[in-house]
């Protein structure tokens, strides 16, 4: 049987988000780290596949050892944010007995041993999710092999499968099924297997998503369904898109595309929350099940990102219009960032719409590919960029260029502790956005009274990152409230379209963000970059009023805090006000 596609030896290295290095630990053997996540703690969590005897060695130089002489396993292992092993986990493939031992179909393997290799990991509350593809029987999780019988010939032939498992985050106990995906039946006499898969975990429900053809099966605790795409028996197979929804119960909802004859597989998939929303990238052929007006063409493949509700309902989808594998992805704030073998390019997770990051590459330059990438916060991202040679850390500033829309004046942040004796939220104020955490009822964010709205038609209130439910929003002097939806980016306030609406004279009462009695889990968090009053007024910005201060060059912002020359937005210099972009 021959050598198995694994590494020779890998090696783990922490940075921190500036690109400088803090540790490494090194697995000496056959093995390949595959997929990497990071706690909020620093605790990594990383899977991979390994073959034979390997051994790793972490930072306090403690040596342990794995081994998997005849298949390719997989392992999931917890390291501290010092670089020490906590735990390690493997799980090991194995043929059905049934069909090893068969003298007619006889067995048939490929040429490598049969595998489970993972390629996402998540951490989702007190549980880690891991998706990984795999041949013959994985017993610990319940995971069925499959298998193709050609009884002209009489052979049995591995016939690949996917799925996602979950173990406990503590102490990796509690090794589950969380659905797997694999052609229907077990044993058939066609192909029919799961392309790609990926998934999302949120708030202990798994959104997993694959590309598939032929008859297909998922099964989860909560049950099994069938799907069947379109084939004629002759070559041309619909490769169509499922997007299953694993809880309690187990619902799919399935993306079609017409089929097609093709000799490649160039199909794989990423998957990210936006908030409420599931971001989907990927490569596909043909046409694209999100949106059947979009395809390749002439291309051999190519690139797409979409945006779906979680019950599947396609917000919007998108493709790169230029031959194309996807890499990876990474959504932070009001962008996507997908990187290709061509270019990386930024799309809008409220729009779709897509542009290059940078200058387009011209023909034949070599392109960077970002292997992969993790953020901080909304701003930071450390993005891993490799080829055949090296492996490059770099740090990039995200959304850098984002702008306000025209018209936007900012509203000076306040907690506005004069007005009452309510208790007020923690406030750490940042360079480009202020945080706000309450822990109980009745706390107080912003509070801002009688706000000079003067020929404005409405307020907006920008957050950095999606909120969590629980926040109110008050803008009237009776205090009436209003919530914030779960995952908003932005709260606008249109005064026309609010019949209770209290400008007068152009005086808007007051502007207050708040938690009222439940509804929320503490502690309760918002990031908020700015409140804005949007002028009908093409002069409002040469209008403002600025503080008289003599500032000597040093810069303010509207609330009168120092900033340094990279702030965005209204900043005034000697006491003048000017809009930086």
């Amino acid at each position: 049987m021959a050598q198995p596609e694994v590494a020779k030896s890998s090696v783990i290295v922490k940075y921190d988000k500036d690109g400088k290095e803090q540790w490494a630990i090194t697995f000496d053997g056959d093995a390949t780290v595959t997929a990497m996540v990071a706690d909020e703690d620093g605790t990594l969590y990383a899977a991979g596949i390994f073959y034979d005897v390997v051994r790793y060695t972490s930072t306090d130089l403690q040596l342990s050892s794995i081994e998997s002489p005849d298949v390719v396993s997989a392992f999931v292992t917890k390291v501290n944010k010092d670089g020490q092993f906590v735990s390690m986990k493997t799980l090991t493939p194995s043929g059905n007995l049934e069909v090893v031992t068969s003298d007619f179909p006889f067995y048939l393997p490929d040429e490598e041993p049969i595998d489970i290799r993972p390629n996402k990991i998540q951490i989702d509350g007190d549980k880690v999710y891991v998706s990984a593809t795999y041949k013959g029987d994985v017993a610990e999780l319940g995971w069925k092999g499959a298998y193709i019988v050609n009884n002209d010939f009489g052979m049995y032939m591995d016939n690949r499968s996917a799925g996602v498992f979950s173990l406990s985050k503590n102490d990796f106990a509690n090794v589950a099924n969380v659905a797997y995906v694999q052609s229907t039946g077990t044993i058939s006499e066609t192909q029919n297997y799961p392309e790609a898969v990926n998934f999302v975990a949120n708030n202990g429900t798994v959104y997993v998503g694959f590309f598939g053809f032929g008859n297909l099966t998922i099964t989860s605790a909560a049950g099994n369904k069938d799907i069947a795409f379109d084939s004629d028996g002759d070559g041309n197979n619909e490769h169509g898109f499922v997007l299953a929804t694993v809880g309690s119960t187990l619902t799919t909802k399935v993306f079609n595309a017409a089929k097609h004859a093709m000799l490649t597989k160039p199909y794989n998939v990423a998957m990210q929350m936006a908030g409420n929303d599931i971001i989907i990238a990927g490569t596909f052929f043909g046409e694209l099940p999100f949106d059947n007006s979009l395809s390749t063409g002439d291309m051999a493949n190519a690139a797409f990102v979409t945006s779906v509700k979680k019950d599947g309902t396609v917000n919007w989808a998108n493709i790169v219009e230029k031959e194309s594998k996807m890499a990876s992805m990474l959504v932070t704030g009001e962008e996507v960032h997908v990187s290709t073998n061509v270019a990386t390019f930024i799309v809008k997770t409220s729009t779709g719409a897509i542009s290059l990051d940078g200058d387009a590459p011209a023909e034949g330059d070599e392109v960077i590919v970002i292997a992969d990438a993790a953020g901080w916060g909304n701003q930071y991202v450390a993005l891993v960029v490799a080829d055949e040679n090296e492996v490059t850390v770099i740090s990039k500033d995200m959304n850098e260029d984002d702008e306000l829309e025209e018209g936007l004046i900012e509203i000076a942040q306040s907690q506005g502790k004069e007005y009452d004796d309510f208790k007020r939220a923690e406030l750490v104020e940042g360079e480009k956005y202020n945080t706000y955490t309450v822990t109980g009822d009745l706390q107080i964010a912003i509070k801002m009274m009688n706000v000079d709205v003067k020929d404005c038609d409405y307020v907006v209130v920008k957050f950095a990152e999606p909120v969590a439910a629980g926040w109110k929003l008050a803008f009237w002097s009776n205090q009436d409230l209003t919530d914030i939806p779960e995952g908003a980016k932005e709260y606008k306030y249109v005064f026309a379209d609010d019949p209770k609406c209290g400008v007068t004279d152009g005086v808007l009462p007051q502007i207050c963000m708040m938690t009222f009695f439940g509804g929320y889990t503490a502690p309760l968090e918002a990031k908020v970059v700015g409140i804005y009053k949007h002028s009908t007024d093409a002069n409002a910005v040469e209008a403002i009023e600025a503080p008289a201060k003599t500032t000597n060059g040093q810069r303010y912002n509207l609330a009168g805090q120092p900033v340094d020359e990279n702030y965005k937005g209204f900043v005034i210099i000697d006491g003048k006000t000017y809009y930086v972009k």
